[in-house]
């Protein structure tokens, strides 16, 4: 009986890890923060992580934007620094991506184990 309780618990917490981080689809920010201040102990650390993602990819594509909109004032004054901003923003949307996938991906893995 013992068994079977853990092992439930063990699923509701990956479960709960898995919509975590899937959660960048419908509630970026909420349902990480619920799940980090209400669960327990290996769904609150995943979901810990999935908040960090989640903020970090809008914080990227926040700065991007402000790149892509700072860029063209530097248009006619200093080239190099319009290069470098159209760079680092692209890099920074380039890492928004890939902090996309990589929460898709583990929120999946959570699901499949």
């Amino acid at each position: 009986m013992e068994d079977n309780n853990r092992e439930l618990d063990n699923r509701t917490n990956n479960v709960l890890g898995s919509l975590s981080y899937l959660s960048i689809f419908f509630a970026p920010v909420l349902f990480p923060l619920i799940v980090w201040i209400v669960g327990e102990k290996p769904a609150s650390t995943h979901s810990r992580n999935a908040l960090f993602n989640h903020i970090l990819s809008w914080l990227f594509i926040v700065v991007s934007l402000i790149c892509f909109a700072m860029a063209p004032v530097f248009y006619d004054s200093n080239t190099i620094l319009m290069v470098l901003l159209f760079i680092l923003a692209t890099i920074l949307i380039i890492g928004s991506g890939i902090l996309f996938i990589i929460n898709i991906v583990r929120g999946v893995q959570l699901l499949i184990n």
